[in-house]
């Protein structure tokens, strides 16, 4: 996710702009596991992750639960809410321990409201996440298994890898396959068959991309082919 130009909002905000929003925000800690916000909920404060990350998260009638995207140090959560006055339109659970500082509806609409800069940060956070949110559209309706994991891996890596090529924590084969629509058993299958052409090494808790360009170049491969039927439901 973009987040204007991976910049956060204390990022755009002026000195004297900071100290406003710091003197009207509160810390809260969050443990791991710990429900910060639940879907369907009217609280509308607004959240900025200050260390860890959080999960957002639905949940089927059935139970099953599907992660729509992870956020860490510096992003933004709650601001829906906070803008049309509507229920939660997810859940948001502490993937770590969390330190985050919240504002309310009124702060955060203050804030916005009193800067330029922030004000445009917004339109482009929100821009980017309905480009996100198209593209995650697209894979689950049109591509099968082995693509949508190719596809969020490579998500994966361009956030959160290091200059090596390591994503240090990863989420777990469950984590993947409920970004992905799938079950673990199909994501465990995968990641070896890329462990043993030495594209991805995965070990407890990291992932290790050796070869981020030929993952590349086999994605846009199967994007050029027709789709067949998807197995991996």
């Amino acid at each position: 996710m973009s987040d204007g130009g991976r910049r956060n909002l204390m990022d755009v905000l002026s000195q004297e702009e900071r100290r406003a929003l710091l003197a009207r925000a509160r810390n809260i800690r969050a443990r791991r596991g710990q429900t910060i916000v639940a879907k369907g909920e009217a609280s509308r404060d607004v959240f900025l992750i200050q260390e860890g990350r959080v999960e957002v998260l639905l949940y089927a009638a059935s139970g099953r639960e599907v992660s729509l995207r992870t956020l860490s140090e510096g992003q933004l959560f709650g601001e829906l809410a906070a803008i049309d006055g509507e229920a939660r339109s997810a859940s948001i659970l502490a993937a770590s321990d969390a330190r985050l500082l919240a504002m309310s509806p009124q702060t955060f609409q203050s804030v916005i409201a009193g800067s330029a800069e922030a004000t445009d940060w917004l339109v482009r956070r929100l821009t980017a996440q309905i480009r996100s949110l198209t593209n995650r559209v697209f894979e689950l309706s049109a591509l099968h298994v082995q693509a949508r994991l190719h596809c969020e891996l490579l998500r994966l890596v361009r956030a959160q890898g290091d200059e090596n090529g390591l994503v240090d924590p990863a989420p777990t084969h469950a984590e993947l396959a409920s970004r992905i629509g799938t079950h673990r058993e199909a994501v465990t299958r995968e990641l070896s068959l890329l462990a043993r052409r030495k594209i991805v090494r995965s070990g407890r808790r990291h992932l290790e991309f050796l070869d981020i360009e030929r993952l590349e170049e086999e994605l846009r491969a199967t994007l050029r082919q027709p789709v067949e039927p998807d197995e991996g439901w």
